[in-house]
């Protein structure tokens, strides 16, 4: 049956309560009862994305309804299969018993996510499914999924509108595909090459520093300093027989440096400062 052979009478609206949706409908369909109007579609719409689903109802206008099947996640579980399409139908809030005084059916809200769980991008469909309470959905036969012959869902847009999340999904895997690509284009440092080693021939200044601050310091000839006296003797001693601490048979490059300048050594330079005992 179509939509078009309804034969609807004008300024008809198919605007039916929780109540109604449960008692009337999904309870006589479960039951195999006739409905006085067929106006809900049979649809497995876990097998559609959500905005294919509008042109498979046979009536409805800014909310669509359809009776379809639900099937098991696992198959020794009661845990339903939420896959759909390319994403998936995730539950939100809590579940709203349906039914005075007796609870006859339960409503459950769903929100469905474009891509793979569980990082699916959220869209703008919502779901409300129904379902009938007091049910015995044990496994009835081996290697047989189905949960529920029949549960009745309501499927609408938040927005009002028809959105195609296909296409804006895969406008953004694109997007991420080119930056994965640029950023594995950064990702490449060109590194500087490596230093020449120094040479042995570089001067005397490469290897020695001499401190010639204020800090360091001096010799006093003076005999009015008390501080800093060095005797004549040590004087003498220090003129006349200069330490030579690098031997010339020692293999160091800039040894001949430090004998060919006349150049004074760090440890004849530092005995020059000590002061004789007393």
């Amino acid at each position: 049956m179509t939509a078009a052979t309804l034969e609807l009478p004008p300024g008809f609206r198919f605007h039916p309560t929780d109540e109604e949706l449960v008692l009337h409908y999904l309870c006589r369909k479960c039951t195999s009862q006739p409905i006085a109007v067929p106006i809900i579609a049979e649809v497995d719409l876990y097998k559609f994305d959500p905005w294919d689903l509008p042109g498979m109802a046979l009536y409805g206008e800014k909310e669509w309804y359809f009776f379809t099947p639900r099937d098991r996640k696992y198959p020794n579980g009661s845990r339903p299969n939420r896959a759909a399409g390319r994403g998936y139908w995730k539950a939100t809030g809590a579940d709203k018993p349906i039914g005075q005084p007796k609870t006859a059916g339960i409503k459950k809200a769903l929100v469905f996510y474009a891509g793979k769980a569980p990082k699916g991008e959220k869209t703008n469909w919502i779901m409300h499914e129904y379902r009938l309470a007091e049910v015995d959905r044990s496994v009835r036969k081996k290697n047989s999924l189905r949960l529920d012959d029949w549960v009745l869902c309501r499927i609408h847009n938040k927005k009002g509108t028809i959105e195609k999340q296909g296409q804006h999904l895969s406008v953004r895997e694109a997007n991420s595909t080119e930056i994965a690509e640029e950023d594995e284009k950064k990702s490449v440092v060109m590194l500087p090459p490596p230093p020449a080693p120094s040479s042995a021939t570089g001067t005397m200044n490469d290897y020695v520093y001499f401190d010639t601050s204020d800090s360091v310091p001096r010799l006093h000839t003076d005999s009015s300093c008390s501080e800093h006296v060095v005797s004549p003797e040590f004087t003498c001693e220090v003129q006349s027989n200069p330490y030579n601490y690098l031997d010339a048979t020692m293999d160091i490059p800039f040894a001949s440096q430090f004998q060919g300048n006349h150049q004074m050594s760090p440890l004849q330079d530092m005995f020059m400062y000590l002061q004789k005992p007393f």
